[in-house]
């Protein structure tokens, strides 16, 4: 993870940040300037006038879009490869993350306390980060993992990936956090977005909208292989979030529309 997107997250939780801060940061780091000016000029936007300064690029953009790109650009060997330990795709995981952004930064619109939409979506795209490492070490075992889960040996895969190898995805991942030097309630995210109510009192209605968020992007069909759906939703994010069942069958079209916009203008077509 670069200084560049790491600083970018770390600005999005303070509230007191500005346009301006954002753009400093952007221009210091001739990578991710001249991807952001790819992404704001590309066809998707259709804009009469090409942008040529960093300011105007993250005013069209958006700080989200911003970090989103700054993430993506720079963790390639994390987002863009397959995770053959869970039997997924090389785009699979980016997929999921981004469609759990998008779904997190929504949700934390409906949140009954006040949470930040832009950490929430950073957070979403984060939330996973340790399937990279553990995919590794999971190799093979996939069918074991599938075995035990429908024998009702394991109750969810986070158990099974702890039967086979001692750990889970969200323990190796608060490690890379760590490593990282990731704001504290990343952190929180990684490590407890599938058991949100073990999280910090203070950090737990971030962690419910992204637990929710995570539930929206596979309901979305968006998994990372053989473990979709194989998490229990908890049902304690109503003490949390304001929003029913019609809200979240829309909240899952929403995404896939939004999704495919975000991709495009990242990627192309």
């Amino acid at each position: 993870m670069s200084s560049t997107a790491t600083r970018l997250m770390e600005l999005v939780g303070d509230e007191d940040h500005g346009l301006g801060d954002i753009v400093r940061i952007v221009e210091f780091d001739a990578g991710l300037t001249a991807q952001i000016l790819k992404v704001v000029n590309s066809p998707v936007f259709g804009l009469r006038q090409p942008v040529e300064t960093v300011q105007r690029a993250v005013a069209y953009l958006g700080e989200k879009m911003v970090v989103g790109i700054a993430i993506g650009s720079c963790a390639p060997q994390i987002f863009h490869r397959p995770l053959e330990g869970y039997d997924s795709g090389p785009e699979d995981l980016w997929e999921h993350s981004l469609k759990t952004a998008i779904a997190s930064r929504e949700l934390a619109l409906l949140a009954k306390s006040k949470v930040s939409p832009e950490v929430a979506f950073t957070a979403g795209i984060l939330h996973d980060i340790g399937k990279s490492v553990l995919s590794y070490f999971l190799r093979g075992r996939t069918e074991e993992m599938v075995l035990r889960f429908e024998r009702g040996e394991t109750s969810d895969y986070i158990q099974g990936e702890e039967a086979v190898v001692g750990t889970n995805h969200c323990k190796v991942g608060l490690e890379m956090a760590r490593h990282w030097r990731l704001p504290d309630p990343l952190q929180g995210v990684i490590m407890h977005h599938h058991y949100p109510g073990r999280a910090l009192e203070g950090y737990r209605p971030l962690v419910y909208t992204v637990h929710l968020g995570d539930m929206v992007a596979m309901a979305s069909g968006a998994g990372t292989g053989i473990d979709a759906m194989g998490y229990r939703l908890d049902g304690a994010y109503k003490d949390f979030l304001l929003v029913d069942r019609d809200g979240l069958e829309k909240l899952v079209m929403s995404v896939i529309v939004e999704f495919e916009r975000a991709r495009a203008s990242i990627f192309g077509n």
